[in-house]
């Protein structure tokens, strides 16, 4: 077992107390941690940063490594990622439904490491991934959080008509199958090879996705995104707010003085195949 308080230079922060509450940079602490369930994390960071348009953040904050309970954590052999600070910007994990491509873009490269991550759709982790090594990487259909997660970019990256709900059924195995063939990577995803492909390059498309999110028109839209997930007695009137602004003719006059860039996904798999 190790202390630590930052990974690859990046500090650890902690973000879960009244004076530094979740969604802030938090405060930086010490952590314990196994020794190799640290190598394997350094590994995974470093890749997910390598590849993230962000570059490397400025923090880390988390819920925790080893903690005293059972499971992984009991052992310091798992990790809880909160959220992401860079310079100008930030990642909150509860805030996917309006980050939705850079929350996917870390994810899949998390994903070609650690067995298991459960994420925003798992039951109880809306607010942090959970990582650990207890299995290795691969997908099985029986497994909820792979089958989330890969529901997930089929219906935010690449933009498939799916239902999120963790079960591999006809129309997931159907879609995923089309979606391979677009991205020229070889079936079936039960495959270990053809699934890190698949990883890999979702983790790349999804971030160069997350670069055009940054338009008014697009963070329009990620507002659009989060009335649409708020509970139905909150939406109407929200919606209705929202409605008499965009109607607006200053308003309108304004956003239409805006290129409406709303990316070109078949450019973007492109580009990614071809780099």
């Amino acid at each position: 077992m190790e202390q630590i308080n930052s990974i690859n230079g990046i500090p650890l922060h902690y973000a879960r107390l009244t004076s530094h509450p979740y969604g802030t940079r938090g405060m930086q602490r010490d952590f314990l941690v196994d020794s190799n369930f640290l190598k394997v994390l350094k590994k995974a960071l470093k890749e997910v940063f390598d590849h993230c348009p962000l570059g490397k953040p400025e923090v880390i904050t988390t819920a925790g490594i080893f903690v005293n309970k059972p499971g992984h954590h009991g052992s310091g052999k798992a990790f809880d990622l909160d959220a992401v600070f860079w310079k100008d910007a930030s990642l909150i994990t509860l805030n996917f439904v309006h980050q939705k491509e850079l929350y996917l873009g870390i994810e899949s490269f998390l994903r070609k490491h650690f067995g298991i991550v459960l994420n925003y759709y798992y039951t109880n982790h809306e607010d942090h991934w959970h990582v650990d090594t207890s299995v290795n990487v691969d997908y099985h259909e029986s497994s909820k959080s792979e089958t989330l997660y890969l529901q997930m970019v089929l219906k935010f990256i690449y933009g498939k008509d799916i239902i999120v709900d963790g079960i591999s059924g006809p129309q997931t195995r159907a879609v995923t199958r089309e979606v391979f063939d677009l991205l020229h990577i070889n079936t079936p995803i039960t495959t270990k090879v053809n699934y890190l492909e698949f990883l890999d390059k979702t983790g790349k498309i999804a971030f160069k996705l997350s670069e055009e999110k940054n338009s008014p028109l697009q963070l329009f839209d990620n507002l659009s995104d989060v009335i649409e997930a708020l509970p139905i007695q909150h939406k109407t009137d929200v919606m209705q707010a929202l409605n008499s602004f965009s109607d607006h003719s200053a308003t309108s006059q304004w956003l239409t003085a805006f290129e409406d860039k709303h990316h070109d996904l078949d450019a973007v798999i492109t580009d990614v195949l071809n780099s």
